[in-house]
């Protein structure tokens, strides 16, 4: 099935070692993966296994030491700093689990913020943000800043944010690791709903059993290295 879909990107023997206090620390040690087209992947492991090592190499954040990075058909790491920036401007959405969000604007702005940046003109930047949060269910916080909303509400303005550009694929480190199972479990909900519907590619790392069951692929992480990948739904 995956060889009929649209490769978005392939990791080919990927590493990754940092340096602490000058002894080489090695986070991740020689990673193959494909991403394709459609994807709701799930890299899971423990802590200290690499998942979000192997994130930010997938996402233009961090050039692995060894290896190549290919997205879309191009390597990402023979790019320059300004052409890596618009490519995740572009293309990649970020759900970080300390949301990020900029806490002087509002939910409304911070959406609008990466379309601002991509020169998408006021009125139609406004609308699509208020439609997007509308469709996330939090239409009514549009106006209300980070402080003045819940771990949850800020997380789903997170999401929004990194739907916003219509990127290729959208990019979540433990996106539910501050969040109550409800909560957690609603936001899977809405993520899982704009795969389906909005064929929206989503690779998540998280060590979470709620996320991890909801993978319809999945990838386990130890040490560095996959030791074990699999097909869930």
């Amino acid at each position: 099935m995956s060889e009929t879909r649209q490769v978005i990107i392939q990791a080919t023997n990927v590493k990754k070692t940092y340096h602490d206090n000058g002894v080489p620390v090695q986070a991740v040690r020689g990673i193959s993966l494909t991403i394709y087209q459609g994807d709701f992947l799930v890299i899971a492991g423990p802590s200290g296994s690499g998942k979000t090592t192997l994130l930010n190499m997938l996402g233009a954040l961090d050039p692995p030491t060894e290896g190549e990075v290919i997205f879309e058909g191009e390597p990402l790491y023979t790019k320059t700093r300004k052409q890596l920036a618009d490519l995740r401007l572009e293309k990649i959405g970020f759900v970080f689990q300390a949301y990020n969000l900029i806490p002087v604007l509002s939910a409304l702005e911070n959406v609008e913020f990466p379309m601002m940046l991509k020169g998408i003109p006021e009125k139609e930047r406004r609308q699509r943000a208020q439609a997007i949060l509308t469709d996330l269910g939090i239409g009514d916080l549009a106006h209300k800043r980070p402080n003045e909303m819940s771990g949850g509400q800020q997380q789903r303005v997170a999401v929004a944010r990194a739907i916003g550009n219509n990127p290729t694929v959208v990019l979540a480190d433990e996106p539910t690791a501050n969040l109550d199972s409800v909560t957690g479990n609603a936001l899977l909900d809405l993520m899982e709903r704009m795969n389906r519907e909005k064929h929206i590619t989503f690779v998540f790392s998280s060590h979470d059993p709620k996320v991890i069951q909801r993978a319809r692929r999945l990838v386990r992480l130890r040490d560095g290295v996959i030791v074990e990948e699999e097909v869930q739904k």
